[in-house]
């Protein structure tokens, strides 16, 4: 309690929002390249080619396009505790039907053929899912469409490695399967013990009891642990897609109820994804200034755990104006030291990226996004850690995107608000004119700081940067 009397007594003394005055581009880090990841393409269930996907992201200002593909997108009804050998699967379009080296071939010969796009690869998986329920009654599904985006994949090995492409997690119902053993175990018994087959029928109860014992009593596997694990070992970096999601229950095929709840909750604990999507389609409170995301970037600063989880942008595009939905929606700007498929997944990595959603004509990009540590003159972009002094300048600039028709030009002459937000709370709310560098005096106290910026409103889109990571000495 005193340590946020003393913070917020700090910050209405010492924070000044600067106006006008200009900074150098020459003294900017570098400008940061526009991203969409979580794209879909006629690989999977997409309804657009690689090329068709290029020219609406040459309309769009985007420098660097990633295709997300489900690496397999089946639904399966297996039978315990051999699911993937006896049971029956739908199959959806995707890389397992599709094919993951024509998806890599593609991917080659687009990028041959538009050099000045970055073009990149990943999945999106399902992790795991299961069954429970009676077929035609009230058969449910459980977390098919709770999802994790893999991206940095170059090669069919990457892909095909994964648990989710050989339904390794896909689990059967437990009590059907159960009740299906009992009674296919007790036929044959009969059957045996009617043809006076003592031996044999006594073999059968045998095999049938180990079976039930080493199906009982094995253990629990988390499926996401176990995906992230595997895609990490393929130098694949790991997003959560939609952890807030509202998707609720609903049919599916065949009298299927399909029921994915909210996993908030998994994607915040250890071991987790090394990021999670916080704007997407859904309305999602992760972000909100004390909320989960704050609390664990605190517990990291604490030495709680072993690493931050980043913010993306993940739209789930796969047409164009579905659902109202357009390619770019859901960009992020990223601040990568080369412009190649290796710079950006580093930068992400690092965590030097902003998420955004921006409402087709409400195109903006954020130019300038630093703290600079007044003492010492050291720079730290969106995700760097260190080390500071107490007198610090937050740097910021955001830009109308010139490319194509915008009704966002309209909004240059009206002023939007930052939220300044450190160690979770709003501390200031700071004045923002758009193609206008802001700046603003800060006076940290001393001891760690998750120091972040967002922006709940630009004419209807919305902002959210990852933190800066500081100790102040």
């Amino acid at each position: 309690m005193i340590h946020r009397l003393i913070l917020t007594l700090f910050f209405a003394c010492s924070l000044v929002a600067g106006g006008p005055a200009a900074i150098a581009e020459a003294d900017n880090p570098a400008v940061p390249l526009r991203v969409l990841i979580d794209v879909r393409s006629n690989h999977s269930d997409g309804g657009h080619d690689f090329a068709t996907l290029t020219a609406l992201a040459q309309k769009r200002g985007i420098d660097v396009l990633a295709f997300t593909e489900h690496d397999r997108y089946s639904i399966r009804l297996g039978l315990e505790p051999i699911p993937q050998i006896v049971g029956y699967a739908m199959q959806h379009p995707s890389l397992y039907v599709t094919g993951v080296d024509k998806f890599f071939n593609d991917l080659a010969t687009i990028r041959e053929q538009y050099p000045e796009i970055v073009f990149m690869a990943g999945t999106e998986s399902t992790p795991g899912y299961t069954w429970a329920g009676i077929p035609f009654y009230d058969l449910t599904l459980y977390n098919a469409e709770r999802h994790i985006i893999t991206l940095g994949a170059e090669k069919s090995e990457q892909i095909e490695a994964l648990p989710s492409f050989d339904l390794r997690h896909a689990h059967g119902p437990f009590v059907l399967s159960l009740v299906i053993w009992v009674v296919v175990a007790g036929v044959l018994l009969f059957i045996l013990l009617r043809r006076r087959q003592e031996a044999i029928a006594v073999l059968v109860f045998v095999l049938f009891a180990a079976l039930l014992a080493t199906w009982l009593t094995q253990d629990e596997v988390d499926a996401d642990a176990d995906f992230i694990t595997k895609a990490e070992k393929q130098g694949l970096y790991t997003i959560f897609t939609h952890p807030g999601t509202l998707s609720g229950i609903r049919p599916g095929p065949l009298g299927v109820q399909l029921d994915t709840p909210p996993y908030s909750e998994r994607t915040f604990k250890d071991p987790t994804a090394q990021a999670f999507a916080a704007m997407y389609g859904d309305t999602d409170i992760n972000t909100v200034p004390g909320g989960v995301w704050d609390n664990y970037l605190i517990e990291y600063m604490g030495g709680v755990h072993p690493a931050p989880i980043w913010a993306t942008s993940c739209g789930d595009f796969h047409n164009e104006a579905e659902w109202g939905e357009h390619l770019g929606n859901f960009p992020m700007d990223i601040w990568a030291e080369e412009r190649s498929p290796e710079g950006v997944l580093k930068a992400l990595r690092a965590g030097r990226a902003v998420a955004w959603y921006a409402p087709v004509g409400r195109d903006f990009r954020v130019r300038t996004l630093y703290l600079q540590d007044d003492a010492t003159g050291q720079r730290l972009l969106p995700g760097d850690a260190a080390t500071i002094s107490s007198e610090t300048t937050l740097n910021f600039a955001v830009d109308v995107m010139q490319h194509g028709k915008s009704d966002a030009k309209a909004l240059l002459k009206n002023p939007m608000q930052a939220r300044l937000i450190i160690d979770g709370r709003v501390e200031r709310l700071l004045t923002l004119h758009l193609n206008t560098p802001l700046q603003a005096k800060l006076l940290l106290p001393q001891g760690p700081h998750v120091v972040r910026l967002d922006i709940p409103s630009l004419g209807g889109a919305k902002m959210i940067a990852n933190p800066f990571l500081v100790d102040v000495n």
